[in-house]
């Protein structure tokens, strides 16, 4: 078999592995090289930190974004209601992010921005990492995915969390190569955090009982508790109002839902049928039957032994069923690309080349973002022409064919798996 085969399902599933004691030395040792690998995606990023309206020399970031998380976190110090902000933008994550937000309220603007970029581009790395990526390839691919790619471009440039959130669960739960020599925390533990963060990852806690990680699921179910009633003790005004306006359907995003860099199922139903219960009623029902899709390409590939690429399709589903996905949300492609440059092989256990198309596709489409260049703002959207609506849609369906392909070349390989193993147990595989 070739160099570029595909990996063997023992190899893809194995638990973590066994590791000698490393030596202080040999610690310090990985540190520095870690620092190293590292350096050129953290000066990329703060490049990237300069779109869209920034400046690089001097360097001057406009991160929207995490001026909110900041603003959030001082409200709440104040004693005042961080989900009432002045200004346009307003904080939308459950409450336990508001008190993660303090300590970035108490520290300088110039520090907290280069902290928090700096550590994006050292998360994107470790994600990169842990798809087994290593020395050099691993550092220029690092500074390449966040000078080119879009979503990972503006979610450095706004200051959004999205690859942290991605990190959390990508380095919880799938296998491949660590930093540190042994796991330090339980499965499911930070899965369970980046959900009560933002409720969008809880759809892994679905992932893990499915494919019968009992205790990881626990894990993440009983932290997620834990953390959400502690948030809860700490702000218990602003908790009742997050999850009751919550259970009462309201993200409040308002008109700002249909905005065109929002490609999730929900945002593209509204824009073509416009704003009324049928519509809305309909994207919540296509939204769950989406996600049942996502999570059961997921549940297929992780038994052919493929972890990381169903956490990436698993990725991907969570991110068409969210009433709002913005482009920069779809970190999730980094993930899946890196699964698929794995699959490339050829042999008997290959990946159809239409799917890897297909696949690869989806990737370009999101990475690249023409769908960028419609008119927008204003309630402009209803008013798109019906070729606009499909360009506009693009991200969506891709991203449906690629939960379709990846259930159907599953199921297909998973027969032909047990027709090895014993042709009597299919008996149309006689």
């Amino acid at each position: 078999m070739s160099s570029t085969s595909i990996k063997s399902p023992k190899a893809l599933t194995s638990p973590d592995e066994v590791y000698a004691p490393v030596a202080p030395k040999a610690l310090w040792s990985r540190l520095a090289s870690w620092l190293a690998v590292c350096a050129l995606p953290v000066l990329a990023a703060l490049y990237a930190t300069s779109f869209p309206d920034g400046t690089f020399d001097p360097w001057h970031p406009i991160m929207v974004d995490l001026d909110v998380y900041r603003r959030a976190g001082s409200v709440l110090i104040a004693g005042g209601d961080f989900y009432d902000l002045p200004g346009q933008l307003q904080f939308l994550y459950p409450p336990l992010a508001a008190v993660l937000a303090v300590p970035l309220a108490l520290l300088p603007t110039a520090v907290v921005q280069i902290g928090w970029t700096a550590a994006g581009a050292v998360a994107l790395v470790a994600i990169l990492h842990r798809c087994g990526l290593t020395c050099w390839v691993l550092s220029l691919s690092g500074a390449a995915v966040v000078y080119v790619v879009q979503p990972i471009v503006q979610t450095l440039a706004f200051g959004q969390l999205g690859i942290f959130l991605v990190a959390l669960v990508f380095l919880d739960l799938a296998p491949g190569p660590r930093v540190f020599p042994r796991r330090l925390l339980p499965e499911g533990l930070m899965t369970a955090v980046a959900g009560a963060i933002k409720l969008t990852p809880a759809i892994f806690v679905v992932y893990l009982l499915a494919v019968r990680k009992f205790r990881a699921f626990w894990v993440a179910v009983i932290t997620g508790v834990v953390v959400t009633l502690a948030s809860a003790a700490i702000v218990p005004a602003a908790s009742y109002e997050f999850w009751t306006g919550l259970a009462h359907g309201d993200t409040g995003l308002g008109h700002s839902i249909i905005y065109l860099t929002n490609q999730s199922v929900i945002a593209n139903i509204v824009r073509i049928f416009g704003v009324g219960p049928t519509p809305a009623a309909v994207a919540l029902v296509l939204s769950a039957v989406v996600a049942g899709a996502g999570v059961w390409a997921a549940v297929l590939w992780h038994r052919l032994g493929d972890v990381r690429l169903a956490i990436s399709l698993c990725g991907v589903a969570g991110l068409l069923v969210s009433p709002v996905s913005w482009l920069h949300h779809f970190v999730w492609i980094v993930p899946l690309a890196m699964s698929l440059v794995e699959r490339r092989s050829v042999g008997p256990r290959s990946i159809p080349t239409w799917f890897l198309a297909l696949s690869w596709g989806f990737v370009g489409w999101v990475a690249v973002a023409p769908f960028t260049k419609l008119p927008s703002g204003e309630d402009v959207e209803f008013q798109w022409s019906w070729s606009q609506h499909l360009v506009a849609s693009m991200t969506t369906l891709l991203g449906l064919m690629l939960l379709a392909g990846a259930i159907s070349i599953a199921r297909q390989r998973r027969s032909d798996d047990l027709r090895s193993a014993d042709p009597e147990a299919i008996p149309w595989g006689r």
